[in-house]
Formats: structure tokens, sequence, C-alpha cells
């Protein structure tokens, strides 16, 4: 049993420096067309959206001003249902879809502090190894604070002693948080597609699967796998690795590595597949622990499925076992940290948590910081 449940959302990481929407999808372009040129494949898509915006709902748009989650979703339909035929780029994405990919690990990696800041070294210290945290950000700032301050993590759900062709026998032993990245993490990369390639080419000479910076004959960076301990040999999750240093990989180009990312688009489930086992039962957790806290994230429309898993976490939490008490703590209030200005009432905000029992709620609108920090964990 889990003692707290947290959920991060792109405002966890805001007070680092990270760029939240459309101002990463501004610094998405900029990377772009440093990288690739003024007309790249990103741009001639967004030419294309606008075509089709234009025709389909007579909305003449600026590339400014373009909701960049519907333009995403549009290439996802595309690609998804190989609309383009052979022209259809990779198992991983269209050209675009891997520009898009790559220049958020670009974005971030160059924005990420070289060591974690203070605020997230207190937020760390502050978790227990019987918490359950769940993220949707790409970013590396956690990982990087439980390992300043020495808690024990795992970045998968279960661990287990054994396992068979059906199931596992869960190992307990180690006491580790858990810590969840629904949407995937810039220093992943999915080995799936590439094992498929070596499969097929078995017993060729092919230089270009040789030549994989991560899982090739010579790597240019060390990886590990993501999960730890036996597996069964269907578990997606085993084909997941970490890259432990990202630097050289940023100096490459979009067909020469995909990282494992759901990037920002409504349509973002069709890519899904190999992370669906972070989401195995979720909606079951609530119930028996002591304390819910969200930080920044604000639960936008687009992401309808986040608000039927928070539904039912909710439910649970307020409507089961309400006088819980574990090592002499009773369960508090669920906390929503977010920020708006002075003037902001909030309103917003508990609109879109419409769900929530605002009897057993408490939300901050001053965002995150040390201070919400303390309140979120009193």
């Amino acid at each position: 049993m889990a003692l707290r449940i947290l959920i991060l959302g792109a405002g966890f990481s805001r007070p680092a420096g990270l760029p939240l929407g459309a101002e990463l999808f501004r610094e998405i372009r900029r990377t772009a067309h440093l990288k690739y040129g003024a007309g790249n494949h990103l741009e001639s898509d967004l030419g294309r959206y606008l075509e089709y915006m234009s025709a389909c709902e007579g909305k003449s748009l600026s590339a400014d001003a373009v909701d960049y989650e519907e333009f995403l979703a549009f290439l996802d339909v595309e690609h998804f249902l190989g609309l383009k035929g052979a022209d259809t780029w990779s198992e991983d994405g269209n050209e675009t879809q891997l520009i898009v990919k790559h220049a958020i690990v670009d974005v971030l990696h160059q924005r990420t502090p070289s060591s974690p800041p203070q605020l997230y070294r207190k937020f760390a210290s502050k978790l227990d190894t019987l918490d359950f945290v769940i993220s949707f950000n790409y970013d590396t700032l956690l990982e990087c604070a439980l390992e300043a301050e020495g808690i024990p993590y795992r970045l998968f759900p279960n661990r287990y002693s054994r396992t068979t062709r059906a199931s596992g026998i869960i190992d307990s032993s180690k006491e580790e948080l858990v810590f969840l990245k629904l949407h995937g993490s810039i220093d992943w990369c999915d080995r799936t597609n590439y094992g498929r390639q070596v499969s097929a080419l078995r017993g060729s000479s092919s230089s270009i699967l040789k030549q994989h910076p991560v899982f090739g004959d010579n790597p240019i960076v060390k990886s590990q796998r993501l999960t730890d301990g036996p597996r069964s040999k269907d578990d997606l999750l085993s084909n997941i690795y970490r890259v432990h240093d990202l630097a050289p990989l940023t100096a490459l180009k979009y067909w020469q590595w995909c990282p494992l990312i759901l990037h920002p688009s409504q349509a973002k489930l069709f890519h899904a597949r190999t992370l669906r086992d972070f989401w195995w039962g979720i909606q079951k957790r609530g119930g028996l622990n002591l304390s819910i806290g969200v930080i920044g994230y604000s639960l936008p429309t687009y992401d309808e499925y986040v608000r039927q898993t928070l539904f039912y976490m909710f439910s649970n939490y307020t409507e089961a076992a309400p006088d819980l008490e574990v090592r002499g703590r009773r369960k508090a209030p669920i906390r929503i940290i977010d920020y708006a200005p002075a003037s902001d009432s909030g309103a917003d905000i508990r609109s879109r948590y419409r769900f929530a029992d605002w009897q057993n709620t408490e939300l901050s609108l001053k965002g995150f910081s040390e201070e919400s920090t303390d309140w979120l964990f009193a």
C-alpha cells in the first residue's frame, strides 16, 4: 500500500525553467529550424494542416496561432492509419513526428539544470519509499533529485522474484518509491522495433542496424533496462532502456534514434501500447492512501483519459476508509497546487476538477514552491 499518491504536471517543472505548452512548441519549431533548415518537414506539414483547416473548417490561421495538440493529432491519425501509404516513414512515426520528439529532447535537455535545484531536493527529501508518484512530464528533474537525496526508487510498477508465462510473483523485499512516467521520458528508448528489424535481417550485414547509437555494435551512450529482475517474455516494459547521458544523442538527426515519449497530441494514446502496463489498475487506487497531491497538472480538456482515471482515484479516496490511520497519521484532504494571478479565484481549475469532493479538497494557486511543498506535506 502506498502512503501517498502524488500527481505531477508541467507546473512541477516550471520553476526549474522548463517551458510550458505553447512556449514548448515555439522552442520545438526554433530547434527544428536550426537543425534542419527553414523548409523542414515540420514547417511543410504545418502548411498542409493550415490548408486542411481552411478547407474543412473555414478557419484562416497563422502557423503561430495553431493549436499544436490538434496539429500533432492530425499527424498521428495520418501515421496510425497509414494514410500516406508507402510514404509512411517508420513504425515510430513520420518525419515531423520524429522531429518533434527529438526537438523536445533537445529543448528539455538544454533547459534542465545540471544539478537539481533546492526546491526539487526539498520535495524529494519529503518523499517516502511507500509513496506512489505519477508524472506526465518528460524531463528528469525528479529522478535527479531523488538520487541526490538518496531516496531509492524504481520507474516501473512491479518487481518480480519469479515469472511464468501467465503471471509473476511480486517481490516486495526492496523498499523503494514507485515513480511512473505515464507519457515516457526524454532519456528512454524502446528496443522493440530495432529488435524486430534485427530478427528480420538476421544473417545480413546491415550497417544501419549495427550503427544504431543506443543498441548497435558500438553504441555512443551507455544504457540499461528500465526494469530490473525477472520479466515475462512478452513484457513490453523490458524493451525500454534508460540512457545515462543524453548529450551525445542530442547531436544526432531524427532518423538515427527515437526517444520513447508520447508527444503532446490529442491522439497520443495511439502510441501508448508500450506504456500500458503503467496504467494497469490505476483507477482502483486511492481508497487506502493517506493523501493525494496534484502539482501543476491543470487537467486539460484533451486529456480525457486522465480525467477518467482521476475521477475514480479521487472518488475512491473520499468514499473509502475516511478514518484510515497509518503510522499515527490520518487521511488528509486532497491538495491541488496550481498557479493563477492573485486576482484569479481559481474557478477554472475548480471547474476542470469538478468531480472532486470540494468539501475534502484544498487548492493553492501560488504555484509549486518551497512554501507550497510544506503545505502539500503538512
